[in-house]
């Protein structure tokens, strides 16, 4: 009995003054001065909306320069949350390295669909239809919708596309059809822009020759990207291309051509 009691106040003690030692490792390494800034934008592409000198100058306002800082003093949870003020950034993480260097990592936001109101004011869309201001540091190449388009302005902000703003607006079925253009291979090589006309009606403008594709709306909308991609597949490397106005979608199981 004396010996399981030892036993267990053996391992007692043992598992306390680990738990200790813990504690005191963590306490030194909070009190540890931070020692650099390690910035990690994360994106497609080799440039974008972020500028890497600005963010810098961001984060060392945000931390008061970074100056004579423990780890400590470093609100990580605080900073993690204005940096995704940023329109720009859609995730911040914000950690500290074993030596004591600040890690900063941005995933940046991904454009899919730049949108011109009336009013020539554009914003962007990403994938999950999270819209976003534009940057004159950045022009991303993504198609474009412009024409009859009615939306306010997003300012230094971001909004969704499911908001009541957007949503009742003709930028819904836009991007609804972005969507589509862009997981096919074929159609996104193929369509740039996408005009609302004053009808409210959705037409495309292709890359090879220069008819118009008249969509209408996005009913059996499979169906005509279906009929569109044929009709280009065929005629894409033809002269006679050249000789159509307006490619017409809107009529079910057909297309009707116009020429010039």
């Amino acid at each position: 009995m004396v010996k399981r009691i030892l036993t267990i106040s053996f391992w007692a003690i043992t598992i306390a003054g680990v738990l200790l030692l813990a504690w005191l490792a963590r306490q030194h390494y909070l009190n540890s001065p931070v020692n650099g800034l390690e910035i990690n934008i994360m994106r497609e592409q080799q440039s974008g909306f972020l500028i890497h000198e600005k963010l810098e100058e961001t984060i060392y306002k945000l931390t008061d320069s970074l100056k004579s800082k423990r780890i400590r003093d470093i609100g990580m949870a605080d900073l993690e949350n204005n940096l995704q003020q940023n329109p720009w950034i859609a995730e911040a993480d914000v950690s500290t390295t074993l030596n004591g260097v600040l890690q900063v990592i941005v995933h940046e936001r991904s454009a899919v669909l730049r949108a011109y109101n009336r009013k020539n004011q554009s914003l962007y869309i990403d994938a999950d239809g999270v819209i976003f201001p534009v940057n004159p540091e950045f022009a991303a190449r993504v198609p474009i919708v412009n024409g009859y388009l009615n939306f306010p302005a997003v300012g230094y902000k971001t909004a969704r596309i499911s908001d009541s703003a957007y949503i009742h607006s003709s930028l819904w079925p836009a991007f609804q059809l972005n969507e589509k253009l862009r997981n096919d291979v074929f159609l996104s090589s193929l369509i740039d822009q996408i005009y609302i006309n004053s009808l409210g009606e959705i037409e495309l403008s292709p890359k090879l020759g220069s008819a118009t594709v008249l969509i209408g709306d996005l009913s059996n909308l499979d169906e005509k990207l279906i009929y569109l991609k044929a009709f280009y597949t065929q005629k894409g490397l033809s002269s006679e291309l050249a000789d159509y106005r307006l490619v017409n979608l809107k009529f079910e199981n057909q297309i009707v051509c116009t020429k010039r």
